[in-house]
């Protein structure tokens, strides 16, 4: 029996076996929630015992049910958005059945009365989050995802920098010092890190359900180490999808656009008794925006054509193989099963796959294009009342060689993450005082062999690496309107050396609906493999790219000063102004960076083709204090008429940098954001967006040159055809103002899509 079958019989087991031991000696309580007036069920209302961490959630006919609670006396708190918090007393008796009724009253729902979870690892309202937060919610998704790019539902947070090169080549940062293949962000899917393991990046058109499929999406905006261990150095992305018992029924999703956009997705999902599950299956096509570049050598093998746009030089951005301009495409599928306990708990088992083709990514050392890949993974978890227990794996390979265009080079990569995690939560001192420990542990094999030559294309030898952390939050709550938050973590790694992240915050609220926020925090990025054992000689010229194993991990504090307030139940502030220490930044592929390699061409042993080659690779230089803020609102005019806007100003002072590395931020000085959205009806909904961002200068490996200024406008618009189907048309772009967003990529013009969804 093979790792994963083992590991599924073990995790069915546990789940059972836990749910078994907490099901002695114990009551039971049950009821119904329903409005107060229309006596309508409340489905989704959660329920729970005051200082203990027993409680359930509501199902669609607004029944709960609360097994296993000890004799006691208890107050039940019922809450629900929308809604005032209902409380009552009630006591259990051993063995008995205690039915308990509820009848809540609505209430105004305030503008950003939105319930956030990571930035501390519990629901809470944002205004009390311990972190500067944004959501994407459901209802924004569906209404601007018919792009079917998952960044671009980003692009007008506060604080965000989110640049595009191919279809689906995006660079995603918070607050400066974006690059190519950008990794200072940590994005969760569900808690499974989407991260490629070769260089820690994304691949966002691998994602295995459709955007119209993801719940909402979270982004916790400065440092978060402290909670989520390496790569949150400037952030976490959290991406949740709905559980099956929560989306019955069948839905069809067709798309189409210019540039030969065709999307299709079909949807399955249902539940009988404590058992729900999903299907689904999808097909994305489209025209990418890249285009071929020319060759320059001596003997042309073909001719490409001019560079796209001034600044792009040859030899140096010249490429030996020609682009295959077929569509990029993926072919996607992944399926969950849930089993829901009496007591409330929940087990999943979920998997999935998709095949991407032909998207090309902007690299340090050029552009790579993916000729085809699979990204197969899996997922296990289960949640109880305190416990949380998560097992992933997600997988690459190259089934057909990706290729690098500058040097022709065919490039391989098969590789695995194993995640492990558990977590356990309580609250004492009758809810003051809430903490969180948790427990993490990944294994990581990657080997980039040429199945035709035996030899690695990418790194000097196959590895077979793992990393551990530890971390414990406190949160003690010293009065209705002040709280403080202390969180710290452990990692090591057989990669780089051990680090502790700590984290400290305190949330005060004056006056209700109104918060002020000091936050401190550490974190770091961990070295990718690319920086640590890339091993790559240039066929045709005498240049070699070269790891370093080293670089040390750059580090990060931060200080922040955050308020989120409400005025008049329609208008939602937010300021957040911080300032950032960073060290040891690992320096972009450049020669004489790297002590072990100087920057005069050197001899390499065993290199037969040339007697000298310059060496290009990575090092650990610089110091760099950068600060600014972020201010934002969103007004509900009516209640028809939504208007949004943020401003992002971002500063850096560079310290110290190595002679030979360009050190730039990669980021303009700042950026505008403004939004309008408007339903008059159930039927229709509208809405524009737009930003300005002016021009600055990036310096990302090989490519060095300057951004121009551009401003965007995005249009979505949806119809509800029948109470089934829906119709929506996504613009990107729409006065196809045609521009680049990373020096190195692609001219992006106008696209937009129609889709029809029909739900059975």
């Amino acid at each position: 029996m093979s790792y994963f079958p083992r590991l599924i019989v073990f995790f069915f087991f546990f789940c059972f076996t836990i749910h078994s031991a907490w099901s002695q000696g114990t009551g039971t309580l049950m009821g119904t929630i329903r409005d107060g007036e229309s006596r309508d069920p409340i489905p989704g209302a959660n329920v729970r015992l005051k200082g203990t961490a027993f409680g359930s959630a509501t199902d669609e006919k607004g029944f709960f049910k609360i097994v296993n609670v000890p004799v006691g006396k208890y107050v039940v708190a019922v809450s629900f958005l929308g809604y005032k918090t209902v409380e009552s007393s009630i006591s259990v008796e051993e063995g008995g059945d205690h039915m308990k009724d509820f009848f809540m009253q609505q209430e105004a729902l305030q503008a950003g009365d939105v319930v956030v979870f990571g930035a501390s690892l519990r629901r809470e309202r944002i205004t009390e989050a311990p972190a500067a937060v944004s959501v994407v919610d459901a209802k924004e998704i569906i209404r601007s995802g018919g792009h079917g790019q998952l960044p671009n539902l980003l692009a007008s947070e506060p604080g965000v920098d989110v640049v595009q090169s191919g279809l689906f080549d995006f660079n995603i940062n918070t607050r400066g010092f974006n690059s190519t293949l950008n990794r200072r962000l940590l994005v969760l899917l569900d808690g499974r890190d989407l991260a490629i393991v070769l260089l820690g990046a994304q691949e966002w058109n691998g994602l295995s359900v459709p955007l119209e499929d993801i719940g909402r999406i979270e982004m916790v905006r400065g440092p978060g180490s402290a909670l989520y261990g390496a790569n949150a150095y400037n952030g976490v992305i959290n991406i949740s999808t709905p559980a099956p018992k929560t989306i019955p029924g069948t839905k069809v999703t067709l798309a189409g656009g210019n540039r030969n956009s065709l999307r299709t997705d079909v949807r399955y999902a249902d539940a009988f008794s404590q058992w729900s599950y999903k299907v689904n299956l999808g097909y994305y096509t489209g025209i990418s925006w890249s285009q071929p570049r020319p060759d320059t050598l001596p003997a042309p093998l073909f001719a490409n054509g001019p560079f796209e746009y001034g600044g792009l030089l040859p030899p140096l951005h010249a490429e030996a193989r020609r682009l295959n301009d077929d569509n990029v495409s993926s072919a996607y599928g992944s399926a969950r099963v849930d089993h829901d306990f009496d007591d409330g708990s929940v087990a999943s088992l979920e998997g999935g796959t998709a095949q991407v083709q032909n998207e090309v990514f902007v690299t340090g050392i050029g552009r790579v294009q993916v000729m085809k890949a699979s990204k197969p993974w899996m997922r296990l978890n289960y949640t109880a009342n305190s416990y949380n227990f998560q097992a992933w794996y997600s997988g690459r390979q190259s089934n057909e060689p990706q290729y690098s265009l500058g040097t022709g080079l065919p490039l391989y990569e098969k590789s695995s993450m194993f995640h492990l995690e558990g977590q356990y939560h309580t609250s004492l001192l009758e809810e003051a005082l809430t903490v969180v420990v948790g427990a993490s542990h990944r294994a990581v094999l990657i080997d980039t062999e040429n199945p035709l030559t035996g030899k690695q294309s990418l790194i000097r030898e196959a590895r077979n690496d793992n990393a551990s952390g530890v971390f414990s939050q406190l949160e003690y709550r010293w009065s209705d309107n002040l709280k403080f938050v202390a969180a710290a973590r452990v990692d090591r790694s057989s990669l780089h050396s051990t680090q502790f992240s700590p984290k400290a915050a305190a949330v005060w609220s004056p006056v209700p609906a109104h918060a002020l926020r000091l936050t401190f925090n550490q974190a770091f990025q961990a070295p990718n493999y690319s920086e640590l054992f890339l091993n790559i000689l240039h066929p045709f010229r005498n240049q070699a790219y070269f790891g370093n194993d080293k670089v040390k991990v750059e580090k990060i504090t931060g200080y922040e000063i955050g308020y989120k307030g409400i005025f008049g139940e329609a208008l939602f502030v937010t300021a957040d102004f911080y300032f950032n220490m960073m060290k040891d930044f690992i320096t972009d592929l450049a020669g004489g960076v790297n002590p072990a390699y100087p920057r005069a061409p050197t001899p390499i042993p065993g290199d037969t083709q040339f007697a000298s080659r310059s060496i290009l690779s990575y090092g650990n230089a610089g110091r760099v204090n950068e600060g600014g803020f972020e201010i934002a609102f969103n007004y509900y005019v009516t209640d028809e008429l939504y208007v949004s806007g943020n401003y992002s100003q971002f500063l850096y002072e560079v310290l110290e940098k190595n002679q030979y590395d360009q050190l730039l931020p990669n980021a303009p000085d700042f950026r505008i954001n403004a939004g309008i959205a408007y339903s008059p009806s159930d039927v229709v909904d509208l809405s524009l967006r737009g930003k300005y961002v002016p021009g600055y200068p990036w310096a990302a490996g090989i490519y060095i040159g300057e951004i121009k200024s551009y401003t965007l406008v995005d249009l979505a618009a949806s119809v509800s055809l029948t109470s089934y189907s829906t119709l929506n048309l996504s613009v990107t772009n729409l006065f196809d103002q045609v521009h680049y967003e990373v020096f190195g990529g692609s001219l992006i013009g106008r696209r937009a899509i129609v889709t029809t969804t029909v739900s059975l």
